[in-house]
């Protein structure tokens, strides 16, 4: 929707500029240049979005940016901006893990915000609410996870640039094995999480 509206005075030239700048930064690099560029540049977005608060809203830009950036090419190609989203997100693998990992990013920072107001709520009633020390713990789980899926998807999107468009559509199968081990673990992650759950409220329950 954003990616149909017309620009505000100025927009349409800073996005065009951006749009380029983004083109040419890694044009004939080679390919572990591309992926420690691509992934410092977007591990440094991810950490700005668990930022508490600011995080969330920086989110929120970086899709209204990105919409932009779709309408410049849009309009540069006279094609429509739907067709340009298929084009060159949805149809490259590194989309499906990227833009989940500022998901989870800006959700951490979400979390740490609730933290917050929740300890000084607390604070102001004297009392403690909130256990820090769990939710460290949240956060650095959360970054290991959002750190790792920013790596594989700057790895998918480094060796697609280097395939080309004729070439990316192979980095489906080891996206597709990715997918299939995913479901396969899932189960077993569940179970060892439902059982360590178990674990705790029977001792819990000793306790008491």
């Amino acid at each position: 929707m954003v990616a149909s509206l017309p620009f505000f005075p100025g927009e349409q030239a800073a996005y065009t500029s951006q749009s380029n700048q983004i083109n040419n930064e890694f044009a004939n690099a080679s390919l572990f240049t591309q992926f420690w560029g691509i992934f410092t540049n977007n591990f440094r977005i991810a950490a700005i979005e668990m930022i508490p608060g600011f995080g969330a809203l920086l989110f929120g830009f970086s899709l209204y940016a990105t919409a932009r950036i779709l309408e410049v090419i849009a309009i540069t190609d006279h094609t429509s901006p739907l067709l340009v989203l298929i084009v060159l997100l949805l149809l490259f693998p590194h989309s499906y893990i990227e833009l989940p990992a500022y998901a989870v990013a800006t959700g951490e920072g979400l979390f740490l915000l609730y933290a917050i107001l929740k300890w000084l709520r607390g604070r102001a009633g004297g009392r403690s609410l909130v256990n820090w020390s769990v939710e460290g713990w949240q956060f650095a789980i959360n970054l290991i996870i959002v750190t790792v899926m920013l790596l594989v998807a700057a790895l998918f999107e480094s060796v697609e640039i280097q395939l080309g468009a004729d070439l990316f559509w192979i980095t489906w199968v080891p996206f597709a094995g990715l997918i299939a081990l995913t479901i396969i673990l899932k189960p077993a992650a569940q179970k060892d999480k439902e059982g360590k759950a178990g674990s705790a409220i029977d001792r819990d329950k000793n306790g008491r």
